[in-house]
C-alpha cells in the first residue's frame, strides 16, 4: 500500500513540473520571440506602425476551407515602411490579390496551421506541398487562371504556350491543351531526299535551329530504317497527283539560270520574307527557307508553291496567284539560291529484308503519330503520363533513379525537362534542347496543373471561342489565303498582323481595293508585312463588299468639320504640343515606331481617327500609342489635319 501511494505521489509530482513547463515552453515559442522581436523593429522604423498585440493570429477562409497562421510571424506584410528589414517582418511586393481574402498558403504553399518554420515551409517528413521557391511562384496563379493568357503572370504565360507550342499533349495528356497542326507524312518519299531526311533524324536543330521537333536520340541503324519505313510513302492523302512541272525547270542548273533573276523579282514582290526567314533574316511565322532546296524535291516545290492545302490540307500557306512564267520562275529561283550542297540526294540501300517492319516499329515505339499523321497507320495513343494534375503528384510516386537530384517535384520537373532520359534507362522521351529559362517556365506551366478543387467563383476561364465562320466565297477565299494565320477577325484567328474586327469602319473601300491590289509597308519598323497575293479584281471585290457590310462598328462614325482653320489648329496640336512626329512620318520626316501618315486622308475613316486620338487603348488595348487625355475639340483638329493629307 505504501508503495502504491508512493507511485501516485511520483505520477502527480511528474504532472505538475508537466503543466509547470507547458506554459514556459510557450512562453519561449518561436512565433512568441519573433513578435516581440518586431515591435523592437518597429520603434526605429519612421512612420506610424502600430505594435502587434502578442498571441497566435491566423485568417480563416470559409469558402475554401483553409486556416493560415503565417501573419503571426509575418507581420508587416502591409507596412511599405518595412520594406528593407529582414523576413518575416519584411512588408510583401505588390499583390494583385489580398491576402486577407485569399490566405497565404493558396499562392505560397506551406503548412498553414503551423506556427514554427519548419513546419510551416512545409520541411517535415509525410508533407508534399513545401514552400514554392520564388523562380515557380507563378504555378500558384494556375490553380485559380485557367485562362491561356494570364497578364499578371508571364512566366506561366510563357510555360503555357511553350507546352502549346511543343505539341507535349501528343504524348501526354492535359486538359485544356489541343494537338498543334504538324505536317502530314504522306507523300514524304516524293518530297525529301534521303540524305536530307538521315541528317534530320538524327539532330533536327543542327538543320532547323527554330524548328520545334525534338531529337529522339536515334543512331545509325535506327535512322537508316526509318528511312526505309518512310521511303514506301510516296502517294499524297486524296489522291493529290502532281502537276507536270515545265520544261524549263528541268535538265541541269545552266538552264535554270535563265529564269532565276525573274522569280527573284517575284519572290521579293510576293513579300515571301513576311513569313519566311532566309538564313534567320525575315519573318518568324514559317520555316527558314535558307537551305529548302537541299531538302525537297523540285516536283515538290513546284506543285507545293501552286497549291499548297492539295498536298498538305490544314497548311497555313496561303496559295498566291502565281501565273505560270512566275511560278515556274520562283521555282527556279529557289532552286538555285536556296540550295545546300551537303544534302545533295544519295541512295540508301540496306539487305536487311525487315527494314520496313523494323521502321515500323520504331514509329510506333516513339508514337511518331502522335504529331505525323500517316494514311495506313493507326494514330499513335498518348504513350507518356498523363500530367493533368502533376502539379499535386506525391513525392513517393516518383522514380528519380541514380539521378541525384534534390528530391522535390519543381526538381524533378526542370530535370526531366532538361535531360529526359536521366532517371531511368529504357525511357522515351526525347530531348527538345530547352534551356536553362524554357525548363523552368515549362516546369512552373506544370505545376500549376494540381486537383485542388476551388469554388467556380474563384476560376477565370477562357472566354467562349469565337463563333465566326464565314462562308461563300468570302469564306473560300479567307480559307485559301490563310488570313487567320495572321489576323485576328471577332476574336478569332492569330494577331501577327492587324484585327480586322471593324476595318470597314476603320479604312476606305477605295484605298482597301488599291492596298490588297498591291499591298505595301504601313509600319516600317516591321518585319512581318502583307504579301502580294495577286489577287484578281473580282476577288478584291469579294473581299471588300464583305468587310463593308460584316466588319463595321457604327459607333465610330463621327462627322468632322474640314476648314482652314480647324486643319491649321490640328497642325500645330500634332507638331507642337503632342510631337506625334516622335513616332510617326509625314513626308519622310518623323519617327519610325508608328505608321506612316501620308495619305491618311485617302486611307483611314474620320470617326475611326478622332475616337483613336480620343483613347488608342479602346481600340486595340495592347497598343504602346500613349493616351493622351485629348480634348475633343483637340482630337477633332487633329483629325482635320491628318484627314487634309491627301
Amino acid at each position: 500500500m505504501n508503495r502504491n501511494r508512493l507511485y501516485v505521489a511520483i505520477f502527480s509530482i511528474g504532472m505538475l513540473v508537466v503543466l509547470a513547463l507547458s506554459p514556459l515552453k510557450d512562453y519561449f515559442s518561436e512565433w512568441r520571440s519573433y513578435q516581440h522581436e518586431y515591435n523592437d523593429i518597429i520603434k526605429s522604423i519612421p512612420g506610424d506602425v502600430t505594435p502587434t498585440e502578442i498571441g497566435i493570429r491566423q485568417i480563416w477562409i470559409r469558402k475554401m476551407s483553409k486556416i493560415d497562421r503565417c501573419i503571426t510571424c509575418h507581420l508587416g506584410l502591409k507596412e511599405k515602411g518595412l520594406a528593407n528589414v529582414k523576413q518575416p517582418f519584411k512588408s510583401h511586393i505588390a499583390m494583385y490579390h489580398d491576402y486577407e481574402n485569399y490566405g497565404c498558403t493558396i499562392c505560397h504553399e506551406g503548412q498553414g496551421a503551423a506556427t514554427t518554420y519548419e513546419e510551416a515551409a512545409g520541411k517535415v517528413k509525410y508533407w508534399d506541398k513545401p514552400l514554392i521557391s520564388g523562380q515557380y511562384m507563378e504555378s500558384s496563379c494556375a490553380k485559380c487562371h485557367k485562362e491561356s493568357a494570364v497578364s499578371q503572370a508571364p512566366v506561366l504565360t510563357m510555360g503555357r504556350e511553350l507546352i502549346k507550342g511543343s505539341n507535349c499533349v501528343a504524348c501526354h495528356k492535359i486538359n485544356g491543351y489541343e494537338k498543334q497542326w504538324i505536317s502530314a507524312l504522306d507523300g514524304i518519299a516524293a518530297k525529301v531526299n534521303k540524305n536530307w531526311l538521315s541528317n534530320w533524324l538524327k539532330a533536327p536543330k543542327q538543320y532547323l535551329p527554330k524548328t520545334k521537333m525534338p531529337n529522339f536520340g536515334f543512331n545509325d541503324r535506327e535512322v537508316g530504317y526509318l528511312i526505309e519505313f518512310l521511303s514506301a510513302f510516296k502517294a499524297f492523302s486524296d489522291n493529290a497527283q502532281f502537276d507536270r512541272i515545265p520544261d524549263q525547270l528541268k535538265g541541269d542548273e545552266s538552264k535554270l539560270q535563265a529564269l532565276v533573276q525573274f522569280g527573284n523579282k517575284k519572290f521579293s514582290e510576293a513579300r515571301c520574307i513576311s513569313c519566311h526567314s532566309v538564313n534567320g533574316k525575315g519573318g518568324y511565322v514559317s520555316n527558314d527557307l535558307g537551305k529548302v532546296a537541299g531538302k525537297v524535291q523540285i516536283e515538290w516545290l513546284y506543285n507545293y508553291i501552286k497549291n499548297p492545302k492539295r498536298f498538305q490540307p490544314g497548311v497555313l500557306m496561303p496559295r498566291f496567284r502565281f501565273d505560270e512564267p512566275s511560278l515556274t520562275a520562283v521555282t527556279a529561283y529557289i532552286a538555285s539560291e536556296f540550295a545546300d550542297e551537303k544534302m545533295k540526294q544519295i541512295s540508301f540501300n540496306t539487305t536487311d529484308t525487315e527494314a520496313y517492319a523494323k521502321g515500323l516499329d520504331l514509329f510506333r515505339n516513339y508514337n511518331c503519330g502522335g504529331c505525323h499523321q500517316l494514311s495506313g497507320i493507326s494514330n499513335g495513343a498518348e504513350i507518356g503520363p498523363e500530367l493533368t494534375f502533376v502539379g499535386s503528384k506525391n513525392l513517393y510516386e516518383i522514380e528519380f533513379g541514380k539521378s541525384g537530384v534534390e528530391q522535390s517535384l519543381p526538381s524533378y520537373l526542370s530535370t526531366k525537362l532538361k535531360s529526359p532520359r536521366v532517371f531511368l534507362e529504357g525511357l522515351k522521351m526525347p530531348d527538345f534542347s530547352f534551356t536553362e529559362q524554357d525548363t523552368r517556365i515549362v516546369a512552373t506551366a506544370l505545376l500549376g496543373n494540381t486537383s485542388d478543387e476551388l469554388s467556380d467563383e474563384y476560376i477565370v476561364k477562357n472566354p467562349s471561342p469565337p463563333s465566326f465562320n464565314p462562308q461563300g466565297d468570302f469564306g473560300k477565299l479567307l480559307n485559301d489565303l490563310s488570313c487567320f494565320g495572321c489576323h485576328t477577325m471577332f476574336r478569332k484567328g492569330k494577331l501577327v498582323a492587324t484585327d480586322l474586327s471593324f476595318e470597314a469602319s476603320k479604312t476606305q473601300r477605295s484605298w482597301l481595293e488599291v492596298y490588297f491590289k498591291a499591298p505595301y509597308a504601313i509600319r516600317p519598323i516591321m518585319t512581318e508585312r502583307m504579301p502580294n497575293f495577286y489577287l484578281t479584281d473580282s476577288e478584291i471585290k469579294i473581299i471588300v463588299d464583305y468587310m463593308g457590310k460584316v466588319f463595321v462598328n457604327d459607333t465610330l462614325e463621327r462627322e468632322i468639320v474640314m476648314n482652314e482653320s480647324q486643319i491649321e489648329k490640328g497642325k500645330s496640336l500634332y507638331y507642337t504640343k503632342y510631337s506625334c512626329q516622335s513616332c510617326h512620318q509625314i513626308g519622310s520626316a518623323g519617327g519610325y515606331v508608328g505608321p506612316l501618315l501620308d495619305k491618311t486622308g485617302l486611307r483611314l475613316q474620320p470617326g475611326w481617327v478622332f475616337h483613336w486620338l480620343k483613347n488608342p487603348q479602346s481600340m486595340v488595348p495592347e497598343t504602346i500609342e500613349p493616351n493622351c487625355n485629348i480634348t475633343n475639340d483637340e482630337a477633332e483638329a487633329i483629325t482635320a489635319y491628318l484627314m487634309s493629307l491627301k
